[in-house]
């Protein structure tokens, strides 16, 4: 069974699902948790942090930390079993994650301001990126 799960996340805290919200979701299945199927962990601190997931298929997980302002993460997970774990801590970082398979994994970290990541892995892959720095940027596509 796949399932596809956009989250947005502003100013103003907003879960969707098929037009579904969190609390219609907590009327319907009697919690806010999303299904095992796509485990997710999102934490913001800050002001105009945005992320954005989108994940389809099964077994996608993935944890988003922001801390900062104007922080962006945009991640698209599809097939099985790919993981991500997304730490931005401070100014305007941006990071864009394309995860298109199964059984990829990206670990990120960002430190500092006005930071970039563009990770793209089509296929089986592990990465992880750590910067700490100002300014800073990478793209790297794994196949």
């Amino acid at each position: 069974m796949s399932a596809f799960k956009t989250l947005l996340f502003a100013t103003v805290f907003q879960v969707c699902s098929f037009s579904v919200s969190a609390d219609e979701l907590e009327n319907i299945t009697g919690t806010n948790e999303l299904p095992v199927t796509l485990q997710t962990l999102l934490e913001r601190s800050g002001r105009d942090n945005l992320i954005h997931l989108t994940q389809l298929g099964e077994m996608n997980q993935a944890t988003l930390i922001q801390s900062g302002n104007e922080n962006y993460a945009e991640l698209l997970q599809v097939g099985l079993g790919n993981q991500a774990d997304i730490a931005q801590l401070g100014e305007r970082n941006q990071v864009e994650l394309d995860q298109i398979g199964n059984d990829n994994q990206a670990a990120i970290i960002q430190v500092g301001d006005d930071n970039l990541v563009q990770l793209n892995q089509l296929g089986s892959a592990n990465f992880s990126i750590e910067q700490v720095a100002d300014n800073a940027s990478i793209s790297i596509t794994q196949y």
